[in-house]
């Protein structure tokens, strides 16, 4: 493990906690060419974790990252889940009919999450420095002075121009700061444990839920193990706690019963909300700035996302390509979401806190098949769990316009400026011959410009774009017929793609030529029709000021 003796006395970025958080966005920075120093109180990575999951917007984000394949290899592919109530199957969802890049979970212990991040951190240059604790910070305006202490009781200063605390759900750095939490702690204690499930009699590609006590929540893993959730329902009962879980996994499959178990571990878990993510030049992300029931495993993956959102505004700031309207955004858009999986959290915990009477649990399980029976609520389940529906289209960053005016706007099919970039292709670069998706077009550090033609004489002036495009951005030009004068059109920053099929412009809801400039976070940050690079200019111009 590397653990330098000393730490700089100066960096662009101090990320305190090394945690999936604080990994992230250490990539993101990196990947943009920003130093930052990565400290975690820990002398070794945790052998230990509690989530698991990893939902369909945090693969996209590895993928961008480049880890995905790392990702893939060493993960178990969820397809869905099964609800039982008194051992039978009352519900099921499934992720195979969703329309996103990875339609499915991930399921990895976040050790190992850790592990692949790290690695990931490593080859780009950087690395975390363990061992170091937050002992205090002072910040002003124009910058931070962290007051660092080894595990050996080393004391050091370092100055950063701005600090993020990715440290937890007992975040120093948000005490430090004087940030206020509102929330709650959920009564009753979860716990887990790891172990085999030699005759499990369902799928081992789907999790399960069970809703009467004892609430059990059976998750596959990598190599034949299952990771099994629980409530503890007996504070005062520690040693029987295998037979309470083996009684609720006989009840779900007949037989079965838990082999080699590892340790139970038992924990609280709290819903919170920090009042706000920025204090000047320190902010918040993941556990540090909220908290959410595990029950829906949204926990870690909203932390990734917080970086996923972040890393790329703190970049283009540090660079003197943007100014604070820019970093301000980021409370802004990614606050109201912590606020909702919170709310969603709530309500699940409320269902598992049912009596455990039979007329309870009937109408628990006739709300759940109301819910989940017909194919719509199928689909809305199964899309809640990818996270792709999360946007920002309240944002003060994303912008519209038509040329007919807001009315027309209202009658837009496809994405809308705010919402995530859809999967979709095949889309044909003539070119080089290859084969390519839009998510495949995504994997850049900078914005991306698609102009959707109908045809070559939609094409702009290459020139025209050129001179709108940022260090870093790319642009497209997609028509759904063939250019002739491809070889007229050369550029580095610009190149001509062909959706063959019109499947590209059909996902994109476009009839008439669109323009739409996608932030590197991957969400849309414009939708013009027709297009008009004024109005990218004009988006340039705000995320400067």
């Amino acid at each position: 493990m590397n653990q330098p003796q000393t730490l700089p006395v100066h960096t662009p970025v101090l990320i305190v906690g090394a945690g999936p958080t604080g990994l992230s966005l250490a990539i993101e920075l990196v990947r943009r060419n920003i130093d930052c120093l990565l400290i975690d109180r820990n002398p070794e990575p945790l052998p230990f974790d509690r989530a698991t999951v990893i939902h369909s917007r945090s693969l996209e984000c590895f993928e961008t990252m480049g880890t995905i394949d790392a990702f893939l290899a060493r993960g178990h592919i969820m397809r869905g889940f099964n609800i039982f109530a008194f051992g039978k199957v009352v519900a099921q969802t499934s992720f195979d009919s969703l329309e996103c890049r990875h339609p499915y979970d991930l399921n990895l212990s976040e050790n190992e999450t850790e592990e692949i991040l790290t690695a990931r951190l490593e080859s780009l240059g950087g690395q975390v420095s363990r061992g170091w604790s937050l002992d205090g910070l002072n910040h002003t305006a124009a910058g931070v002075t962290a007051s660092l202490k080894s595990a050996a009781g080393v004391e050091t200063t370092v100055s950063a121009d701005w600090l993020v605390g990715t440290d937890g759900i007992h975040s120093r750095v948000r005490d430090a700061i004087g940030i206020q939490v509102t929330g709650h702690q959920y009564p009753a204690r979860w716990g887990v444990v790891d172990g085999y499930l030699p005759d499990w009699q369902h799928e081992p590609d789907r999790a399960a839920i069970q809703i009467e006590a004892p609430a059990l929540n059976p998750v596959p893993l990598p190599a034949e193990r299952w990771r099994i959730y629980f409530r503890v329902y007996d504070e005062n009962d520690p040693e029987n706690l295998l037979a309470h879980i083996n009684t609720g996994l006989a009840s779900l499959s007949p037989g079965t019963c838990l082999q080699d178990p590892d340790q139970p571990m038992l924990y609280h878990t709290f819903r919170q909300l920090s009042a706000h993510y920025r204090s000047g030049r320190v902010l918040l992300a993941g556990d540090a700035a909220h908290a959410c029931s595990p029950i829906e495993g949204h926990g870690m993956n909203t932390g990734i996302q917080d970086a996923f959102n972040l890393g790329w505004k703190l970049a283009h700031v540090i660079q003197g390509d943007a100014g604070d309207t820019l970093l301000d955004s980021y409370e802004l858009e990614r606050r109201p979401i912590a606020d909702a999986v919170g709310a969603s959290g709530d309500v699940a915990e409320e269902l598992r806190t049912i009596p455990n009477e039979p007329a309870a649990v009937e109408r628990v399980k006739r709300a759940l098949c109301a819910m989940l029976l017909p194919a719509r609520g199928q689909q809305q389940a199964a899309q809640a769990e990818t996270e792709i529906a999360f946007h920002y289209r309240d944002s003060p960053l994303v912008r519209s316009f038509h040329a007919d005016g807001t009315t027309a706007q209202q009658n837009w099919l496809g994405p809308r400026p705010g919402d995530c970039l859809p999967e979709a292709g095949p889309l044909f670069n003539p070119q080089t011959g290859a084969t390519l998706t839009l998510f495949e077009l995504m994997r850049t550090t900078g914005h991306l410009l698609l102009w959707l033609a109908t045809e070559e004489t939609d094409a702009p002036n290459i020139a025209e774009i050129e001179s709108v495009l940022q260090p870093g951005d790319t642009c497209y030009l997609i028509s759904t017929t063939p250019p002739e004068r491809l070889e007229q059109t050369p550029s580095a920053q610009v190149s001509w793609l062909i959706d063959e099929t019109g499947s590209v412009h059909a996902k994109l809801g476009v009839i008439d030529p669109t323009l739409f400039l996608v932030r590197p976070d991957g969400h849309i940050a414009l939708r013009s029709e027709p297009p008009d690079l004024n109005q990218v200019a004009a988006y340039y111009d705000l995320i400067k000021k």
